[in-house]
């Protein structure tokens, strides 16, 4: 009876994670969509969990009309990725596995959701984009929300149409993480036995991506530039996806020192919570990366003094 009535808390979380989808919520609510799925389909039999996902769906379908059958569609972009975590964590893979099972998931839908809406339906992105962030802008200041220097439309439009591939890429590790971090503490809390990637503070990138870094600096003064440019776009994504990873060597490495030092864990997450909102603090945090991967940072750092 216990399961049950977990089961349909679950359910009813996901069903109001969906129907925040077309209001100011769904920017924050699509990080969380996946979870509620990834634990019902770890914790419920197949045929239940299919069970509970149509019920879910229908209701959705029937209260948000005339939008009900796109969100529907929009729904199995966080479902399938959900079924992928949730089956490996059955199997009792690796906390590695689920998250880059998750997280390859959700790209190559990204990519195929990309690829069918610009050349099976003739969407144009950039003309679609442009709708979406105006009619959101618009969105926001009927109901009061002030955005201050905010980039205008066709800005934001630039800006994303020159990086998209290394914001899908970001998008997807960004969603697969949360999705994976939650949801596996939530399993754990129900009593369900899962496991657990490596503690962040040994988390080592290759050294080989410093060498791709200085091929993309070289690139970047040889080459003159173009916009709209299949090389611009190269250099530009290439930029984008290296400057992440250092970021997230420099994670690391905080997490290394903060347990180094005896700090309590509250301060090393902080820390890194600054680090996405603010863009000095990864600046920093890249610095850091980049030295702690090409140098013995760590242990400089914890040999004893003499």
């Amino acid at each position: 009876m216990n399961n049950r009535w977990t089961a349909l808390g679950w359910a009813v979380a996901a069903l109001v994670l969906l129907l925040s989808f077309g209001t100011l919520m769904q920017p924050i609510t699509m990080s969380f969509v996946a979870i509620p799925f990834v634990v019902l389909f770890t914790t419920l039999s197949t045929a239940a969990f299919m069970a509970c996902v149509a019920a879910v769906l229908l209701i959705v379908f029937l209260l948000l009309q005339p939008i009900g059958s796109i969100v529907v569609l929009i729904s199995l972009y966080f479902i399938i990725p959900a079924i992928v975590m949730g089956f490996l964590f059955k199997r009792q893979r690796t906390g590695w596995s689920v998250f880059v099972g998750g997280t390859l998931a959700f790209l190559i839908e990204s990519l195929l959701a990309l690829g069918l809406t610009s050349y099976l339906f003739q969407v144009d992105i950039t003309t679609y984009l442009h709708e979406y962030l105006t009619q959101y802008q618009k969105l926001a200041a009927e109901m009061g929300v002030v955005m201050p220097n905010m980039p205008s439309v066709d800005e934001q439009v630039a800006y994303i149409s020159m990086r998209l591939p290394s914001l899908l890429i970001a998008g997807a590790i960004y969603i697969g993480a949360i999705t994976y971090a939650l949801s596996r503490r939530l399993l754990t809390a129900q009593g369900v036995s899962v496991q657990r990637m490596k503690p962040v503070k040994y988390w080592m990138l290759p050294k080989s991506l410093l060498w791709y870094y200085l091929i993309a600096m070289i690139l970047e003064l040889v080459i003159v530039k173009e916009a709209g440019s299949f090389l611009t776009l190269v250099i530009v994504n290439l930029y984008e996806i290296l400057q992440v990873a250092f970021i997230v060597q420099g994670v690391s490495f905080l997490f290394f020192y903060a347990d180094f030092k005896g700090w309590k864990r509250a301060l090393p997450v902080t820390l890194t919570i600054l680090v996405v909102i603010f863009p000095p603090f990864q600046y920093i945090c890249r610095l850091v990366g980049i030295i702690d991967m090409a140098f013995p940072l760590r242990q400089a750092v914890s040999r004893p003094k003499q």
